[in-house]
């Protein structure tokens, strides 16, 4: 169906064109007479142009992300985010037994929104905030676990806001769990129909019929351990550092994330 629609847009465009060509052949014949140096110069510099622009936006990163930067302003689209994080717990809190308590007193200070319990056992914690999203966190013997119930769906002209809002909710919850040792990350996927603007630039040169899998996970600076995977159908960002995942968040969001020292 998709095929059908380019080859028609094709044929209207190209009919647009004919009509067009047709309605001014007069006024076209006298000024390519009058100026035939002029026009046959833009002509070929317009065709070197675009050849150029074309082979530019296939084959570097920064200018095929560029554009689709441009593309996702005048869209205005959304993108759906799954945070997770997992704290390493050290012996003390292993033993702490209050240890969901003090995040349910964190929470509901209001410095996170309007915090509602929603249930509790001694193991796990499930907390609204603002109505907008539910957390809820788990104990095992090892890690205090938090992750949200379902898939965040963040416009893309609040994406520094929700990127900020995770951040300090993630910082308190650090703070609290005083962790020996964090992992942390975001999935973010894309609305259905809409491509990974990665997954494009890697594979554009591949027929789709000839690709069963795709998958590219690079980082952005070779002394980060912060990680990004790029998939058909979205991006995973993972790190033990929360300000570097965060950045890197954003680095993506904006697609700005290009890989270096090496992609998989």
């Amino acid at each position: 169906m998709k095929a059908l629609w380019i080859i028609g847009g094709h044929v209207i465009v190209v009919g647009l064109l004919l009509w067009a060509g047709l309605a001014l052949n007069d006024v076209i014949k006298t000024y390519s007479d009058a100026y035939t140096g002029i026009i046959t110069l833009f002509s070929i510099a317009f065709a070197l142009y675009t050849t150029a622009l074309s082979c530019l936006y296939q084959r570097n990163a920064a200018f095929h992300l560029f554009v689709h930067r441009l593309l996702l302003k005048i869209s205005r689209t959304h993108t759906y985010w799954q945070p997770q994080f997992d704290f390493q717990l050290n012996q003390e809190q292993l033993a702490n037994p209050s240890l969901l308590a003090q995040v349910w007193e964190m929470l509901r200070q209001g410095r996170h929104g309007n915090a509602i319990q929603k249930d509790e056992t001694p193991t796990t914690l499930s907390v609204s905030l603002d109505d907008l999203f539910i957390v809820r966190f788990r104990r095992n013997e090892t890690s205090l676990c938090a992750f949200f119930d379902q898939k965040l769906l963040v416009p893309s002209h609040l994406y520094d806001a929700f990127r900020q809002r995770l951040a300090l909710l993630a910082e308190d919850l650090q703070r609290v769990a005083k962790p020996t040792m964090t992992r942390c990350g975001v999935r973010v996927s894309f609305p259905e129909g809409k491509r990974n603007p990665y997954y494009g630039f890697f594979v554009n040169r591949l027929s789709p019929s000839l690709l069963q899998d795709f998958q590219v996970i690079f980082r952005l600076d070779a002394k980060s351990d912060c990680r990004i995977e790029a998939a058909t159908d979205h991006v995973n960002v993972e790190g033990t550092s929360l300000s570097e995942m965060f950045d890197a968040l954003t680095q993506v969001l904006t697609l700005r994330a290009l890989p270096k020292g090496g992609a998989q």
